[in-house]
């Protein structure tokens, strides 16, 4: 009896589970070098951003721009991405890391020495960071922002009222620091005493004795 070139059923659903299996093990791999290529993006992002902020810095006397309440992008002059924008052509587009999915700017800028210091809005000058006992190599200067913070237009997102932590950041696994002498890491987790918000001391934010 001839038999048919046709797949019988139970063949057919051996071929199926065959395929789920095979997709099943790989999809972790592609997530996973889906993670590692949204953070090479960040890290790259960040470079840039932290580039910009020393040419706008070197371009006002050694002050770096000043963080505002919300603004939106395009919103004049007002907060550090609009100055960014205004002052060195900053595009929209590395303000944002690729797998934040509900904000349009996804990077927050430590003021949080600035604002203790002054009880106010105010900037970093150049001229904090060689005084300060922690070494700029250590100093956070910007860094990724937890997912569930600012508002979903505010460009200008800064870290003197919010502790940005990394328990949120399966966006890729790891989050982007950039630090006062312009390098950049892709860190999993925050060591307060390895790195610092402020030149003075090694701290956690939480503590804003240590900003004093």
């Amino acid at each position: 009896m001839k038999r048919s070139s046709f797949f019988t059923l139970i063949e057919l659903l051996v071929v199926i589970a065959i395929i789920a299996i095979l997709a099943g093990m790989l999809l972790p791999a592609l997530q996973k070098a889906r993670n590692v290529a949204n953070a090479i993006n960040c890290v790259s992002n960040l470079k840039q951003i932290g580039q910009m902020m020393t040419l706008y810095a070197d371009n006002n006397d050694g002050v770096y721009p000043m963080a505002e309440s919300q603004p939106e992008w395009g919103d004049g002059t007002k907060g550090w991405t609009n100055s960014l924008r205004v002052s060195v052509n900053a595009p929209k587009s590395i303000f944002k890391c690729r797998a934040d999915n509900r904000r349009q700017f996804s990077y927050s800028f430590n003021v949080a020495q600035v604002f203790a210091r002054l009880h106010d809005r105010g900037s970093w000058r150049q001229t904090d960071f060689s005084r300060g006992i922690v070494s700029p190599s250590k100093l956070i200067l910007i860094e990724e922002s937890r997912t569930d913070m600012f508002t979903v237009t505010d460009s200008d997102q800064d870290n003197y009222t919010q502790n940005s932590q990394a328990s949120d950041f399966d966006r890729h696994d790891s989050f982007a620091l950039a630090f006062a002498d312009g390098h950049v890491n892709k860190e999993s987790k925050y060591d307060f005493g390895m790195i610092s918000y402020y030149t003075n001391t090694f701290s956690d934010w939480v503590n804003p004795g240590a900003s004093e």
